[in-house]
């Protein structure tokens, strides 16, 4: 028989797990009800089911204005995000704002900020985050002595993998893209060893290119496809970069398809004068400097390879020419900027070569896989022509189309010959007539002053002329000696002019390569 004081020990037993699962169930029932229910709810509502006030369920992450002594990257990213937050005018936003222009900026760069005290609200994935901007307290100041800021982003608890693994991420990544949208490409020219900037304001774009629509969206589909492939690049274990080789008849947009390339990927152009290039060690502390994201740009290759040998040696057996001091960059120091050891120095670059005569390029540089894609830059189509008068005069159809159509079939046009004659008026109908006549003339052989430009630069020859020893005895005295050291220049003995003289000559040989008339030999 059970004693009264087990009973009641027995009683109190099952109380206490009574009320265990009670509270247990109450906690769960706590939980459930926090996750669902709203932002907005009434405060009543939480009360009455225990629930802790809603401030305390937030977590927030605190970015101040400076990291140390430098300027925190996350704090700018935060401030240039936050910007369009603002001008997209949320229902969260502040209704009073901070306007203000960058230095050197146009009238449509204006950049909204908030004032401290202020809060404006983002949706991320089903997430509300809101950002607070306030006056930073210790630490650094600036340079006017006032506090820094700091921005303190605020969310829910359990969208806090979403806030730090997802929601900051994405803010860096916009307002870095943001920055290649907006920076202003420059154009750099070699100088003395460096690069020299200057602002490329080069307008030209795919949309206003007169080329093959086709060919248009190839390079453009290539140029896309090669900003993507980061990890092809990385897994096969090439460098990440692409070479366009741009030939054809000058005038046909070979330097209007680089600055389109460039102002599609918002690169700097690097305009690259081997002319002024002193050696191959220069050559390849030009490529080291260069920045990531960037054109690499030789125009004319090969003028500029008219004169260099092909290594630096004094003869040899493989039948090299000798360098000297006329030579500066041999062409294996230009491959090995192409696709050698130095050509892996930086990613996300670009190699354009452009050239009017293909044929003389020299067979190493254009061997597969030296230079990726071979672009054609033809004479002016039809479709090009339309191209361009759409957007010079805006006519999409003309009763002139059809003969100009057909002229260009039969004779060849560069565009920016086309194009001089557009831009000559701004009447549509005199513009075309201007440019089916020059079409008509070129058919029946009657040359104008586009003509003669295009076929001149066409059958020019390199820059420079190409210095050649003459071939002479064993030096001894007299007239021998003086011819030893004497040069001659292919082409002014070709035109009869003797326009430079070469060094060293003697004192009665100087300029001798051509007598005047009238002068006889004393």
């Amino acid at each position: 028989m059970a004693s009264p004081a087990n009973g009641a020990l027995e009683r109190y037993k099952s109380a206490i797990t009574a009320a265990t699962s009670v509270v247990g169930a109450a906690m769960l029932l706590r939980r459930l009800v926090a996750d669902v229910l709203p932002a907005g709810a009434p405060p009543l509502v939480g009360a009455l089911l225990l629930l802790p006030p809603p401030s305390s369920r937030r977590h927030a992450v605190v970015i101040e204005e400076f990291d140390g002594a430098f300027y925190n990257r996350v704090f700018l990213a935060a401030r240039a995000y936050v910007s369009t937050l603002l001008a997209a005018a949320p229902t969260g936003a502040p209704p009073v704002v901070k306007a203000s222009l960058p230095r050197g900026a146009g009238a449509e760069q204006i950049t909204l900020a908030m004032r401290p005290g202020t809060t404006v609200v983002d949706v991320f994935r089903g997430a509300e985050l809101t950002w607070r901007l306030s006056g930073g307290g210790g630490g650094r100041r600036r340079a006017d002595g006032s506090a820094g800021e700091a921005f303190r982003l605020s969310f829910d608890a359990r969208h806090k993998d979403v806030a730090l693994g997802a929601y900051l991420p994405f803010v860096m990544a916009r307002v870095e893209a943001m920055a290649r949208e907006q920076r202003q490409a420059k154009l750099y020219s070699n100088e003395w060893g460096k690069w020299r900037p200057v602002r490329l304001r080069n307008a030209s774009t795919f949309a206003t290119l007169a080329m093959d629509a086709e060919l248009r969206q190839d390079v453009v589909d290539d140029l896309d496809m090669f900003l993507g492939r980061k990890e092809y690049y990385e897994r096969t274990g090439r460098a990440w970069k692409r070479g366009y080789l741009l030939h054809g008849p000058p005038g046909t947009g070979k330097s209007s398809l680089v600055a389109a390339i460039s102002n599609h990927l918002h690169f700097d152009v690097y305009d690259l004068d081997l002319g002024a290039v002193r050696s191959n060690t220069e050559l390849r502390k030009l490529l080291i400097r260069m920045k990531n994201r960037s054109i690499l740009l030789v125009e004319d290759v090969d003028c500029a390879l008219a004169a260099a040998p092909r290594r630096e040696a004094d003869g040899g057996s493989d039948g090299s020419i000798p360098a000297s001091k006329h030579h500066k960059v041999t062409l294996s120091g230009l491959l090995n900027m192409v696709d050698g050891l130095w050509s892996s120095s930086g990613h996300e670059r670009i190699l354009i070569f452009t050239t009017n005569h293909m044929d003389r390029l020299d067979p190493a540089l254009l061997r597969p896989g030296r230079m990726d894609r071979h672009i054609h830059m033809g004479y002016c189509g039809f479709g090009a022509f339309r191209e361009l008068a759409a957007t010079y005069h805006g006519v999409g159809d003309h009763p002139l189309f059809p003969e100009i159509e057909a002229l260009l079939r039969e004779v060849d046009a560069a565009p920016a010959e086309l194009a001089e004659r557009l831009l000559a008026t701004d009447d549509a109908g005199a513009a075309l007539e201007s440019a089916a006549r020059l079409l008509r003339d070129r058919k029946a052989g009657v040359e104008e002053d586009g003509g003669w430009y295009v076929k001149q630069k066409l059958h020019a020859g390199p820059r420079r002329p190409r210095l050649r020893p003459v071939p002479v005895p064993a030096p001894g005295r007299g007239r021998g000696a003086r011819a030893a050291r004497r040069v001659v220049f292919d082409e002014e003995i070709l035109l009869g002019v003797s326009r430079r003289q070469g060094r060293g000559s003697g004192r009665r040989g100087r300029g001798a390569g051509v007598r005047a008339p009238g002068r006889g030999r004393r």
